[in-house]
């Protein structure tokens, strides 16, 4: 048996040593001639004049091979061209298509397994265009790509609204000196493409995204939103959307708030402050933090502490924000900074009302970048009017503002009194996270940003509504009592877990 054929290994031309593809002008006489018997015997297969590939596998398997190697495979079909057009935006073939200019080819298609090759008359290589490998192709670049896509969406455009969102990205990624950056370059490169109307469309869009321009050229609702300052972080819309698409579908619990008003009203909202704050770095025996709120007394050495117990207890208690979210829309996010406002009042140095002003993190989590908070907030919470009232919207809540995290500070506390005005907006009980509770509670966070699974999530909130609801707030000591007995004030899951009434296991969802 003939030994395999392998294509010449050259450190000039690293495509002839791919397993897969031969290419028979950088093959020897003698490797080209057992290349055509191999061919006649089916071991590769000839996809086009001079171009083989192995044949092993069968038709799907040659597609594959071809698709995989289609630098190499254009290099041989269009020596001397670009990948331009939509390839050169998508990074390569787009649904099996490979978009190729040559400045002395005609229009034409070449259909070969797999990979149909649009050729187009147009310019070769021109500046910031970039050598593809060695394959004898360049990579049309970043603003001339812009610019061949610029247009009504074809078979070969990706039409104007993709580049819109392509100007975004990089808006986003790496600011305004990018954006005139690119202006700058179409300005030239626009005339040797022949495509001038196209540059002043691109440069009319970059303007428009600037603010330097009227909002009218743009297409896209994302355009429209970054020229009205209000850029939103696409990846979160997107998670706030899963999030919705499930609470429209789940069975969710409802749970009435039989508390009355008066005592046991006040001694929830101590409790719910107590344990909001707590699991937030302000730490205070419970006894002390009763002190606080029952008689006003101020601890002398934490004067700030003291406050934001008392500033979450009053808006966990006190009208409006008790029971009225901030309206949805354009509307939210002043609301929020009123409410922000009023809980860290004593807190100068955490900018009570004032969104965040770098970017902020939790272990390797980057929450909404401070540019994207007013337009992200703003398209999420008109989302969550999409779901229904009561338990769904309230849990989303909880998550938009987690998930933006707007301030520098007293976000966890801001996003569970939002979501308990919306309980308490519709006379549901209101959810209390309990110290012991916390960590698995923030991993459900983290699972449904990291990975979008917000089952759990929603689950752990059912689970607290229902442990919270069995509790009668009528006597603040006896209440303190059995928060103990139901180990709900320690703080390791290892050691402990939390337990109902009845000293049973934690309540299911």
């Amino acid at each position: 048996m003939n030994a395999p054929i392998q294509a010449k290994t050259s450190s000039r031309d690293p495509v002839t040593s791919q397993p897969d593809l031969y290419v028979a002008a950088q093959l020897s006489p003698g490797e080209r001639k057992r290349i055509e018997r191999l061919a006649k015997g089916g071991e590769v297969a000839r996809v086009y004049k001079g171009l083989y590939v192995k044949a092993d596998g069968g038709e799907a398997e040659v597609e594959r091979r071809v698709r995989a190697n289609w630098a190499a495979v254009g290099g041989v079909v269009v020596p001397g061209g670009v990948v331009s057009h939509s390839s050169a935006l998508h990074g390569g073939p787009s649904a099996g298509t490979l978009v190729i200019s040559h400045p002395t080819l005609t229009r034409r298609s070449v259909k070969l397994p797999g990979l149909t090759l649009e050729i187009r008359n147009g310019s070769g290589n021109l500046a910031g265009d970039m050598v593809l490998s060695q394959s004898g192709l360049h990579f049309a670049g970043r603003t001339r790509a812009l610019l061949e896509n610029l247009g009504r969406k074809t078979s070969i455009k990706a039409g104007q609204e993709e580049v819109e969102l392509r100007l975004i990205t990089t808006l986003n990624s790496s600011g305004e000196k990018a954006l005139n950056s690119i202006r700058d370059e179409a300005a030239s490169l626009a005339h040797s493409l022949g495509l001038q109307e196209e540059g002043e469309t691109l440069r009319h869009l970059i303007g428009a995204l600037l603010g330097t321009h009227q909002r009218g050229e743009l297409k896209t609702r994302e355009g429209m939103q970054v020229a009205m300052g209000k850029p939103v972080d696409k990846e979160r819309i997107e998670r706030f959307n899963e999030l919705a698409d499930y609470l429209r579908g789940a069975h969710l619990p409802r749970i009435e708030d039989a508390i009355p008003r008066g005592t046991a009203r006040h001694n929830a909202a101590f409790i719910e402050s107590y344990f909001s704050n707590y699991v937030e770095g302000t730490k205070f025996a419970i006894e002390d933090a009763r002190d606080i709120v029952v008689n006003q007394r101020i601890v002398e050495n934490r004067p700030k502490d003291s406050h934001d117990i008392l500033g979450v207890f009053r808006l966990a208690l006190e009208a409006p924000y008790r029971h009225s979210p901030p309206v949805a829309g354009e509307d939210f996010l002043p609301g929020l900074e009123q409410w922000h406002s009023e809980m860290l009042r004593m807190r100068p140095e955490a900018h009570p009302g004032v969104i965040k002003g770098q970017a902020n993190f939790a272990g390797t989590t980057q929450f909404v970048s401070p540019s994207h908070v007013r337009g992200t907030l703003e398209e999420g919470s008109r989302i969550a009017l999409s779901v229904a009232e009561g338990f769904a919207r309230a849990v989303f809540y909880a998550f938009l503002i987690s998930e933006v995290h707007p301030f520098d500070d007293g976000n966890g506390r801001l996003s569970r009194l939002v979501m308990n005005a919306e309980l308490s907006r519709v006379g549901l009980h209101r959810i209390i996270i309990p110290t012991l509770f916390h960590p698995q509670y923030i991993d459900c966070v983290r699972k449904l940003t990291r990975d979008s699974e917000p089952v759990d999530f929603v689950r752990c909130l059912a689970k607290m509504a229902r442990w919270c609801a069995q509790f009668d707030y009528g006597n603040l000591d006896i209440l303190i009592e059995l928060l103990k007995k139901t180990n709900a004030l320690e703080e390791s899951p290892v050691q402990y877990m939390l337990l109902n009434l009845d000293g049973g296991h934690e309540l299911t969802a």
